[in-house]
């Protein structure tokens, strides 16, 4: 799953830990129970939790003075080597605070100076290794060593920011001035961490038996003081690495110091509270500088802008400025002048960019010997130079598109560029710089909702690929195949899961300009978390709240764009392991590790009018009230007096909806007789007595009753008008009139029954819109095609509805036409609670409910690994059962608090629909997308061989990067460079002479090259996975993968140029493909035939004989579970 979605699950070691723990707490319950053997009751009744934290301080030269006035305090208490051995990291050595103020041995003995005893002397030297009396003068006597008391860590800010406060307490003057050159210095960077002593390694169900292990060094002990440069990120990396190689019986706080408070005590001794944040609380006020690293010269931007001024069609002002701000700010921060010059060379036949004229045409080249010849044709078309350019699009409608809102830039490109413009770098020793935060653009694990047959509602924001219904698709003039293709694919269909990928939404470049134009100040600082809020609104907006995005911070220095809205159908088939056990024991002999929890509703008063709709049975037909997560919650129970609830129309004297078709009695005699008394209606008394009428241009002829003209004769139009309806008189109608009714109703019948056969809404006007439509005949007038409607006064028989042609199609006029933008949006919404309210009926949650005011709060030994937006499962023997098929309980706080030997976690949850459940509203349209075939021939390209490095000391070098389902393959290697014995390890070891061979040769040809790699070994159980994702996938066994003879990887080349999957020209000139198949006979993807994968690597393909092997090495073992890494080739 993505790792930008509300309910994600939590990690698998944490969920085992879970699991463990609650075997090991109902040990003893029943004949499924562990042993309570002499380990289980050492752990369930002497398990402690402990505290470190050490100080990021290094002391120079010039703080010596402050040692030596500390020391002059106490009566010379430091001797001149003492205070030497305290600069560099020595203070913080000799500072560590666990359990006491403790003095680190170094890393080679993994140790502690043992406190014992009391001190005898009045040296620092003598006092460290001593219980008491140690630290500080002893004018007052002799004073304990101090320490932390306790320490609480809480979420903030919807937890993208955490904050812990560390309590500490210390008994004289000198442990406060050391405390306060080591720890009170705010804005440095601090390490606290925390645990448990020991915890379950491992629980045996079979046997019924536990492993418990004790906790060994961490962070502080084995990197902190090693002398080697750590990156931020690097240290983040280690406490996550340690969280999960401890099973969450460990956490960690990478942090600075963002205030402080002591207070001095009658009895000498200090009380102090330092307060730490985690780094990325800078990221949400961080400005960022974007003034010009050097001035444009004034002819050059003066010339630029009258360019980009004949693109954008804007005219000079008399005082020779523009009113467009992508001109204006041309020479201005860096950000606009990296879109005015995107725009200046826009690229064509380039995904990353977006030309809007060519979504519905066909690119055209004109050359200017034929324009006169094509003079007669609308031309859209930008005029450079004052010529025409080459390529033009000839259509009279996408020539509407405003010529500011033509041209687009996908947002993971926009992403990059604004990292890469604006973020600062740190460096740290002699690591190079890294950015001091990240921005996650990947494709795949930034998804978002989206639903079918939605498309860019305000294109002057951005634009996206769309997925429409079989309905949808087959009304619309648009081509679907032909817009889609000229982006990359947004709308995907995993098996009828429906999402969008966000970083291919295409953004208007106009709409991020004027972004970074209110969010930067006159200094030139922008503030990059508000430019991210601005962008994340304006796709809720084009999405019509489809999607909620926003800025979010994951592992305290990343940045994504959160998705809070659920997807349809992406819990479907993920089963949580170790559901929390709330209270008591399970028949599985498991019992909780819950010591408190809580269940409450907040309920708004905006929000009790929907609660009390979804309480009806059959709620209300509303285009305006989304009631569907409580008609969930409530189905199939009746609130006997409020059954339903029911919208009268505001005007229902004249509905647009004709529902009865046949016109009403008085109506149509009031129109014959109005007709017969003007002369309109053909009396033939000479020949066949009777009435010729026309009724809606139908022929209705020889109106003419039995008996009514007295032998035929009848002259007198105004005595028959006058016959025709007496008022008082039985019957009412006279014969004629009967007749006449009896006609015109056969033919509304008869048309009536056209209409049903053709799926035709009969309407009172054209423009009127049926209810329930509203959406629909928004998407017809968008891009032209058949509305389904047809206008009662025109509609007969054999005619065809009302169409909307493609010159009249709404949508490309963008913000020139606001008022069907907002048609758009009103109309969406109306689609949006129709299809929710719709599908709560068969049990199927919305996607853009939000989330629902029911909160679980738990309190649980500690326990770390959890984050905040994972889902969390707990037993539902405690809950109403309704609960566990309506709701979803998302972690919005885990707050922690270690005081007394006793760690203890708090998760404070709320809940959202739960989304089990595909959508009723199945799309499709294919989505094809431009791709070089492989089966075509491939231009000859000769082999260059290796560019030399920039540094001839370089090597070659070698990255992990691999994941699965958008989640690290291995935490402990993952981001990290590694040796080549590493990769020869991840390989099949019946291939590890080969793989070695191959990447010595490239350690000694490439160095200076970078291999990234993407994939090694991939299990069957993964195969079937992605097999049922996309049927395209290879199935399992069929991948040189599931046994570990293949490797997918990118290589960055001394330029920093990355070869990718489908650039053969680069990979082939290298000449890595040629060692690989000339010299080790291996198989490389550029070669194969039908598809292009020019990274990968394989030793051989998946043969039979390999196939059968992997069987016969895991009989009796379910094909998922097989374990494939090391398989034999013969």
């Amino acid at each position: 799953m993505a790792g930008n979605i509300i309910g994600e699950p939590i990690d698998g070691t944490i969920l085992k830990q879970i699991d463990d723990r609650q075997s090991v707490n109902g040990a003893g319950y029943n004949n499924n129970s562990l042993s309570r053997s002499p380990e289980v009751l050492n752990f369930l009744n002497n398990r402690n939790a402990w505290i470190k934290m050490a100080s990021g301080v290094s002391i120079e030269e010039e703080a010596n003075y402050q040692l030596e006035e500390i020391s002059k305090q106490e009566g010379n208490y430091l001797t001149n080597l003492e205070i030497q051995n305290l600069k560099g990291t020595g203070l913080a050595k000799n500072l560590v605070l666990f359990n006491t103020i403790q003095s680190f041995e170094g890393k080679e003995k993994d140790k502690y100076v043992n406190r014992s005893g009391v001190r005898k002397d009045n040296l620092l030297s003598n006092s460290i290794d001593k219980m008491y009396g140690g630290l500080g003068g002893n004018s007052q006597g002799l004073q304990p060593v101090g320490g932390i008391t306790d320490i609480s860590v809480e979420n903030i800010n919807r937890g993208s920011i955490a904050k812990a406060t560390v309590k500490i307490k210390v008994y004289n003057r000198f442990q406060f001035n050391l405390i306060e050159l080591a720890y009170l210095k705010l804005g440095y960077i601090m390490m606290l961490e925390w645990g448990w002593d020991k915890y379950v390694e491992t629980v045996d169900k079979t046997n019924k038996t536990a492993t418990i292990k004790n906790m060994g060094p961490t962070i502080i002990e084995k990197e902190w003081f090693d002398g080697n440069s750590y990156s931020q990120r690097d240290m983040l990396n280690l406490i996550e690495k340690n969280r999960i190689l401890n099973k969450g019986n460990y956490d960690g706080f990478f942090g600075k110091v963002s205030n402080f408070t002591w207070k001095a005590n009658t009895d000498g001794s200090y009380d102090i509270s330092v307060d730490l944040i985690t780094l990325g609380s800078v990221i949400e006020s961080m400005k960022v500088n974007l003034s010009p690293e050097k001035i444009i010269d004034e002819e050059v931007l003066k010339n630029n802008q009258e360019k980009l001024s004949d693109i954008l069609d804007v005219d000079e002002n008399d005082d020779g400025g523009y009113d467009s701000p992508l001109i204006t700010n041309m020479g201005g921060d860096k950000l606009s002048v990296f879109l005015s010059t995107s725009l200046l060379n826009f690229p064509e036949q380039n995904r990353d960019y977006v030309y809007s004229p060519a979504l519905a045409t066909e690119l055209i080249s004109i050359s200017y010997g034929t324009i006169g010849a094509i003079a007669t044709l609308p031309i859209v078309g930008t005029l450079i130079g004052g010529g025409l350019a080459l390529s033009k699009y000839l259509t009279s409608y996408t020539g509407n598109i405003p010529y500011e809102d033509r041209y687009y830039i996908r947002l993971g490109v926009f992403l990059d560029k604004l990292k890469g413009l604006t973020i600062p770098y740190v460096k740290n020793g002699e690591l190079k710089e890294i950015p001091s935060l990240e921005l996650d653009t990947s494709e795949d694990s930034n998804i978002c909702n989206y639903v079918t047959n939605l498309i860019p509602l305000d294109p002057s924001i951005c634009i996206f690929s769309i997925l429409l219904e079989k309905e949808f698709d087959s009304i619309t003039y648009l081509d679907v195949n032909k817009y889609n293709s000229n982006m990359k694919p947004f709308a995907t269909n995993n098996d009828g899961v429906v999402y969008g990928k966000i970083m291919n939404i295409n953004m208007s470049i106009s709409f991020l300009q004027k972004q970074i134009i209110e969010n930067i100040d006159k200094d030139g600082n922008l503030t990059l978390f508000k430019v991210l809020e601005s962008i994340c609104d304006g796709i809720n907006t084009c999405t019509g709240g489809t999607t909620m995005l926003e800025p979010a911070i994951k592992n305290d220095n990343t940045v994504y764009l959160l998705e809070q809205n659920s997807i349809k159908g992406l819990d479907s088939g993920v089963i949580n392991t170790a559901p929390i056990e709330i209270q008591g024991y399970s028949s599985k002999g498991q019992s909780n590790f819950v010591q408190d929890f809580s269940f409450n509703t907040k309920i708004t008063p905006d929000m009790m009018s929907m609660i009390s709709i979804g309480a009806t049975a059959e709620g209300i037909d509303s285009r305006q009230i989304n009631a569907s997560p409580w008609k969930k919650w409530y189905r199939g129970v009746k609130n006997r007096f409020e059954e339903s609830y029911v919208v009268k129309d505001s005007n229902p004297a004249t509905p647009s909806l004709v529902e009865t078709w046949q016109t009403p009695k008085e109506q149509i005699i009031a129109r014959f007789k109005s007709d017969l008394l003007a002369g309109n209606i053909d009396y033939d008394h000479i020949i066949l007595p009777g009435y010729d009428w026309e009724w809606n241009q139908h022929d209705l002829a020889d109106i003419n009753p039995d008996g009514l003209f007295n032998g035929g004769q009848f002259t007198s139009n105004t005595s028959a008008a006058a016959d025709l309806f007496v008022e008082g008189r039985v019957p009412l109608y006279s014969p004629l009139a009967e007749e006449v009714i009896k006609k015109v109703h056969a033919v509304e019948d008869e048309d009536h029954e056209y209409a049903i056969e053709n799926n035709i809404t009969i309407v009172s006007k054209e423009g009127d819109v049926p209810e329930g439509q509203e959406y629909k005949q928004y998407f017809v007038q968008a891009f032209g095609g058949s509305t389904g409607t047809a206008d009662k006064n025109s509609f007969w028989p054999g005619y065809s509805t009302i169409d909307v042609d493609r010159d009249d199609s709404l949508w490309w006029y963008g913000k020139d036409n606001s008022s069907f933008i907002n048609r758009g949006k009103t109309a969406f919404n109306t689609y949006m609670t129709q299809l929710s309210n719709k599908e709560s009926k068969q049990g199927i949650a919305g996607s853009t409910n939000g989330f629902i005011p029911v909160e679980l709060g738990l309190t649980v030994d500690g326990i770390s690994g959890i984050k905040i937006y994972q889902k969390l499962e707990v037993t539902q023997r405690f809950l109403p059962v309704a609960y566990s098929k309506a709701l979803r309980f998302v972690i919005r706080g885990v707050n922690h608090k270690i005081a007394g030997n006793t760690w203890v976690t708090n998760l404070e949850t709320i809940s959202t629909s739960l989304s089990d459940q595909k959508s009723l509203v199945t799309p499709t349209t294919v989505y094809t997308e431009k791709s070089t075939s492989a089966t075509e021939a491939q231009p000859p390209v000769n082999i260059k061989g290796p560019i030399p490095p920039i540094d001839p000391n370089e090597k070659l070098k070698i990255y992990d990067n691999r994941t699965v389902a958008g989640v690290a393959y291995d935490k402990r290697t993952y981001k990290t460079y590694q040796g080549i014995d590493w990769l020869v390890g991840e390989m099949n070891k019946n291939t590890q002479s080969k793989w070695k061979g191959f990447l010595n040769v490239l350690n000694e040809r490439y160095p200076g090259y970078e291999l990234i790699i993407n994939a090694t070994y991939r299990t069957y159980q993964r195969s079937i996975e992605l097999k049922q994702l996309n049927s395209n996938n290879a199935s399992a066994g069929n991948s040189p993968h599931n046994y570990a003879l293949g490797v997918d990887m990118n290589v960055k080349d001394p330029t920093g140029k990355v070869y990718r999957k489908k650039d053969y020209a680069s990979w082939k000139e290298s000449g890595i493909p040629a060692i690989a198949v000339n010299e080790f006979k291996m198989r490389w993807g550029g070669d194969f035939s039908g598809y292009l994968d020019c990274v990968h690597f394989d030793v051989s393909r998946a043969t039979s004989k390999i196939k059968a092997n992997a069987k016969s090495e895991n009989p009796g073992i379910a094909q998922s579970s097989w374990n494939t890494q090391n398989t034999s080739l013969t």
